[in-house]
């Protein structure tokens, strides 16, 4: 039978080089890390030795405590026993900067990304291990068929640096497919909040029917006409289709049809 943390496509870091390597490329400031699904510790251990303060935090309750006996004598490791999803940003706020770490389970790899890009004020970086497909959907540039929501997404709130590929042989038990290594360098809020879910609305919808140009594409959003017009404005081809746009040409649309409405 599989265990729940299978389930979750969690497969156990067992290459000390490559932890080596994750550790590696975190700066000594600041020097709080969060460390989300620690597992058996592989990095946990190093990054006790590194930084006066971390905090680990493991879905699973016997992982957890046998984590906290092997960090007993790190005064400045905590455990959570608790779910990444759920994590509430607030007591992390009472002593910011923080960074976070982690080789992220793969099924929940994307919320956890989401979840953690919003921490903006609290969180300066995250250093993640994921699916080698999520990285590159993560950094995708416009034009490229790994673009998706979540690059945008991504973009609004975070700059991102692939950093290296991790094959299978490099985990207990190995997945079946290769992971990278990406570190997420996340930007202050600059931007209006009803700007960026404006640009999340149409990008969702663009994304959803990625074929169709984007006339098409945002109708349930706007009128065809409209939208070519607004993108002839801006400078896109009107026949683009949402993979072709960057960042600043979502925020351009966003603000186009937003003031063509009224709203």
């Amino acid at each position: 039978m599989r265990t729940r943390r299978q389930r979750l496509g969690q497969h156990f870091l067992a290459d000390p080089e490559i932890a080596a390597a994750i550790i590696g490329v975190l700066p000594a400031e600041p020097a709080r890390v969060l460390e989300i699904g620690p597992g058996e510790g592989a990095l946990t251990a190093l990054l006790a030795e590194r930084f006066p303060r971390v905090v680990a935090v493991e879905l699973d309750v016997r992982l957890a405590a046998a984590l906290r006996r092997r960090t007993g004598a790190s005064p400045g490791v905590e455990v959570i026993q608790g779910d990444a999803l759920t994590l509430s940003s607030e007591r992390f706020a009472a002593e910011p900067p923080w960074q976070a770490v982690g080789n992220l389970p793969y099924s929940v790899a994307t919320p956890i990304i989401r979840r953690l890009l919003t921490w903006q004020g609290v969180l300066v970086q995250l250093v993640v291990m994921v699916q080698l497909e999520v990285a590159e959907r993560l950094a995708a540039p416009p034009g490229a068929a790994a673009r998706g929501l979540l690059t945008v997404e991504r973009e609004l709130r975070a700059d991102c640096e692939p950093l290296f590929v991790v094959p299978p042989r490099s985990f207990r038990p190995p997945p079946k497919v290769t992971s990278a290594v990406l570190r997420l360098a996340l930007r202050p809020a600059s931007r209006a909040a009803g700007l960026e879910r404006r640009v999340l609305a149409l990008a969702s919808a663009g994304f959803t029917q990625r074929r169709k140009k984007l006339a098409n594409a945002l109708a349930a959003q706007a009128p065809p006409p409209a939208v070519a017009s607004a993108l002839e404005a801006i400078g896109v081809d009107p026949a683009a289709r949402a993979q072709d746009l960057d960042l600043a040409a979502w925020c351009a649309l966003a603000g186009r049809l937003t003031a063509g409405t009224g709203a």
